[in-house]
């Protein structure tokens, strides 16, 4: 089943998109598969995401992350990683070309009802990217390759989840590991 992207104009209600849940937990032996979900969007300008993981102990080496492959050339993938540091930080890069690219964020943590939470949220401008390599075609109806992930390589936590399943831990960001994007406009 492919995830659902909207294509939006005007404001962002991040509460009305479709939400990826982070479940699938493959090398997890024991119980420890920290909740995460991530939802997006894609206005005429931007590409929007919000990236949230609930984990009582934080480190900076706990990471959200997303991989798109929106490019023409099937060989780029845009990176966007978010590491649980004080404060949240945020790097995007294209793979393939090693390039770096600049994002616009606010990250967050807290705690609520559901427990102890980091995330960002964040916009990544479309002709940012289109300056270094054409994107694919992003109308309703057209698919891309891409996946969601939570990771964390510290010794007392480590785990590696995603949404789609990905062939952890050899090559979980090639596009074998990614599941299919769908683009819609209500």
């Amino acid at each position: 089943m492919p995830f659902h992207v909207s294509l939006i104009q005007g404001e962002i209600n991040f509460e009305t998109l479709p939400v990826a849940k982070i479940t699938n937990y493959p090398l997890e032996k024991a119980d420890y598969k920290p909740f995460a979900q991530c939802s997006m969007c894609i206005s005429q300008e931007k590409l929007w995401l919000q990236m949230l993981a609930f984990e009582v102990y934080t480190s900076p080496k706990s990471e959200l992350r997303a991989v798109f492959y929106l490019f023409e050339d099937k060989n780029l993938a845009l990176h966007i990683s978010a590491t649980a540091d004080d404060p949240v930080s945020v790097n995007a890069w294209i793979d393939g070309l090693d390039l770096s690219i600049p994002v616009s964020a606010t990250p967050y943590n807290g705690e609520d009802l559901q427990g102890v939470y980091w995330g960002v949220q964040l916009s990544v401008s479309l002709s940012a990217l289109e300056k270094h390599s054409p994107l694919c075609s992003l109308l309703a109806g057209k698919a891309f390759p891409a996946n969601f992930y939570k990771l964390r390589n510290d010794a007392n936590y480590a785990h590696m989840g995603s949404f789609f399943p990905a062939k952890f831990p050899e090559n979980p960001f090639d596009i074998e590991s990614m599941g299919t994007f769908t683009l819609i406009s209500y």
